[in-house]
């Protein structure tokens, strides 16, 4: 055993990857032939040739976009503070290496388009027994890490820029833009050796920035309706995922439909499995020279996937409500006065957020939240559902539906920002458009129905030809903010901040407890050495 030991330690991480898919492969689909949505409701499927991935891959990797951790134009989190130094102002953070970076002054009453207000999942850098700091912030950059070694880094870019990598060369770099007028947030991904743009709509709304996504071209309102009606015959699909690492690695949390009766359902199927390639290639960026990447995650009890027809049934509904919402924008877009874009961020909440609906979101990056007072991780495919509210407080709870080993638990109510919850709904439309694609790109095989031609066809944004080209510096610019990264998670410990909102044990959590306290009408308020913290309706109203 000594020597096999010994051995193993000297695999890289990749071949270890892929010994154990190898191993975990079959495990996976008798899991996936025993899912309960796949047991006794239907026939026995055809056999299927062998072939290539049919599936949705992670398209050079590209980082999902975070815009919610943008710095304010201080090059720190508007709205946090920092223990020790500086006196205290509402909305600013106070820290001695927290400067005004070169460009990023803003405008008059807030940070211009493309920088959120809102609090990107915790802006305390505590600790989790065993794992160090999740959060760890320099003046210009700031590295959230998640519990399988996952890293996005978030760094100022000269100009009010920002760029968004993992460390390992993938991410984006994200500018503001002027077009026809209008303001854009254009994010420029470095995908398969190139530059490649996507485009956000900047909103504000609740004291938030938020971006949402702004497609470059629409599909038929006809397919759109197809794409959420029933088929005529169940459709038995062979995704070519059997033998992949990242299907074994997961095989405990996620099997596929053994068969379709309607494309939201097969679209379902494929927006979770493409968040978990993307989750799986982090943990190998992350994993990097290590011996072996982390263990995958375990089965619930009965040896039933973690993600059950239920909660994949919530994401089906979620895809539907997506589905006709974009339907609509399409015949908007296709209307002979369709409107221009506004030269302002639009001052309403963002579709995601729409008051009095069960919102349904897949995890589409590392994000730090609060749960009972302590910190934990969301990972790319874990699931969480919005409860109704009007309007929705910043940050709010969501509950966790379905969630891996090593993240928060499901079940537990996390704190979060509204602005991570956007960019996990641009997320989502992203990679809902790229489904709707394969669709019509394979209708007529692999037992897919044949689509009509009249449905297939594509008309452009209104304001597609006008955007400007990729950033051609893109590389370089993501080579920079992973040294930046790794600069200051190798720098000392910085102080913890606190932030307003923040509940008591999210405080206590973050700084420890406090040397005095005093109970007001109406107010709590924590006395430290060097400032004092004043609770109002058990959250953080005002630090001095």
């Amino acid at each position: 055993m000594g020597a096999v030991r010994n051995c193993t330690g000297r695999l890289s991480g990749w071949a270890l990857a892929l010994v154990a898919g190898s191993f975990l492969f079959p495990a996976a689909m008798l899991l996936a032939e025993e899912h309960p949505a796949n047991k006794g409701n239907n026939p026995p499927p055809r056999a299927q040739a062998a072939g290539g991935a049919h599936g949705p891959q992670a398209a050079g990797h590209a980082a999902p976009s975070m815009a919610g951790h943008k710095p304010s134009p201080t090059g720190a989190l508007p709205g946090a503070y920092h223990r020790p130094g500086g006196s205290p102002s509402s909305g600013q953070q106070y820290h001695p290496a927290a400067r005004p970076a070169p460009g990023m002054q803003g405008r008059p009453g807030g940070p211009g388009p493309g920088y959120a207000a809102g609090h990107p999942g915790g802006a305390y850098g505590g600790a989790r027994p065993g794992q160090g700091r999740m959060v760890v912030r320099s003046a210009n950059t700031t590295v959230y890490r998640g519990p399988g070694g996952e890293r996005r880094i978030v760094h100022n870019l000269p100009g009010g820029g920002i760029a968004v990598s993992n460390g390992r060369g993938h991410g984006y770099v994200q500018r503001s833009v002027t077009v026809r007028g209008g303001v854009f947030v254009q994010r420029t991904y470095f995908v398969g050796g190139r530059p490649q743009a996507r485009f956000y709509r900047p909103y504000y709304y609740g004291g938030v920035h938020f971006n949402v996504y702004a497609p470059l071209r629409f599909y038929s309102p006809r397919f759109y309706a197809w794409a959420y009606r029933p088929w005529a015959a169940p459709v038995y699909y062979n995704w070519g995922w059997g033998g992949t690492p990242w299907f074994g690695y997961y095989g405990g949390y996620f099997a596929p439909y053994r068969s379709y009766s309607s494309p939201d359902l097969w679209l379902t199927d494929y927006l979770l499995a493409t968040s978990l390639q993307e989750a799986y290639q982090e943990r190998l960026d992350a994993a990097g020279a290590a011996s072996a990447p982390p263990p995958p995650p375990a089965p619930a009890e009965g040896g039933q996937v973690t993600l059950t027809p239920e909660v994949k049934q919530v994401v089906a509904d979620e895809i539907r409500r997506q589905l006709a919402r974009e339907s609509n924008e399409s015949q908007a877009a296709q209307a002979p006065q369709a409107a221009a874009p506004s030269a302002e961020p639009v001052a309403t909440a963002p579709p995601a957020l729409s008051p009095n609906v069960q919102h349904v979101f897949i995890v589409s990056s590392v994000v730090v939240v609060s749960a009972d007072g302590q910190q934990c991780a969301i990972t790319q495919g874990d699931v969480l559902q919005l409860d109704p509210a009007d309007p929705y407080p910043d940050p709010t709870n969501a509950r966790v539906l379905a969630s891996k080993l090593t993240d928060c638990q499901s079940g537990k109510a996390v704190q979060i920002g509204l602005a991570d919850l956007q960019e996990m709904q641009n997320h989502l439309r992203e990679t809902l458009d790229k489904g709707l694609g394969e669709l019509q790109s394979k209708q007529g095989q692999g037992n897919l129905p044949v689509i009509e031609a009249s449905l297939r066809t594509q008309t452009p944004a209104p304001y597609a030809a006008s955007l400007p080209a990729p950033d051609p510096n893109v590389a370089s610019q993501l080579q920079q903010t992973a040294q930046a990264g790794t600069a200051a998670t190798s720098a000392a410990p910085g102080p913890a901040t606190v932030t307003r909102g923040q509940t008591i044990d999210q405080v206590v959590a973050a700084i420890g407890q406090p040397d005095k306290k005093f109970d007001g009408a109406g107010k709590t308020i924590y006395f430290y050495k060097d400032f004092k913290i004043t609770f109002t309706g058990g959250k953080v109203s005002d630090v001095q």
